[in-house]
């Protein structure tokens, strides 16, 4: 545990972090949503910026692929891409959105819609997404 905390520390430090809690969740960046459920990510690292913070990169040779659960959870900051989501900003506190998404409204989208999400799966099959808020 102090290993991962020192781990943490130096790359936040050197203005680079990679989230996710090593049990499925994982930061990443959406590259390829298909019809048939099928959606395609890169692991994601988050890098100081000098507007808004922090920018979301792919980190290299990082792809999976997997399935989207029938009863994935899908959840926005503010809905964009979103009709179905609350009118307004809805974030946690982990900075993921919490406006309630749907199947149909995310395979209907655009991996240029999206921003960095965090993603939950369970073997090859996506259990939730959710979007990063930056504005």
């Amino acid at each position: 545990m102090i290993a991962a905390v020192a781990a943490a520390t130096a790359l936040a430090t050197a203005g680079v972090f990679v989230l996710g809690d090593g049990a499925g969740t994982t930061d990443g960046i959406v590259t390829a949503i298909h019809p048939d459920g099928r959606v395609e990510w890169t692991d994601a690292r988050f890098v100081k910026a000098e507007e808004n913070g922090s920018n979301a990169e792919p980190v290299p040779g990082t792809a999976h692929k997997a399935v989207l659960a029938g009863d994935v959870e899908i959840f926005t900051g503010v809905g964009r891409w979103c009709a179905s989501a609350a009118a307004g900003l809805a974030v946690g506190l982990d900075g993921t959105g919490s406006n309630p998404c749907t199947r149909a409204e995310f395979l209907a989208t655009t991996p240029d819609s999206l921003y960095a999400v965090k993603i939950t799966a369970k073997g090859d099959v996506v259990t939730r997404i959710a979007e990063y808020y930056h504005p």
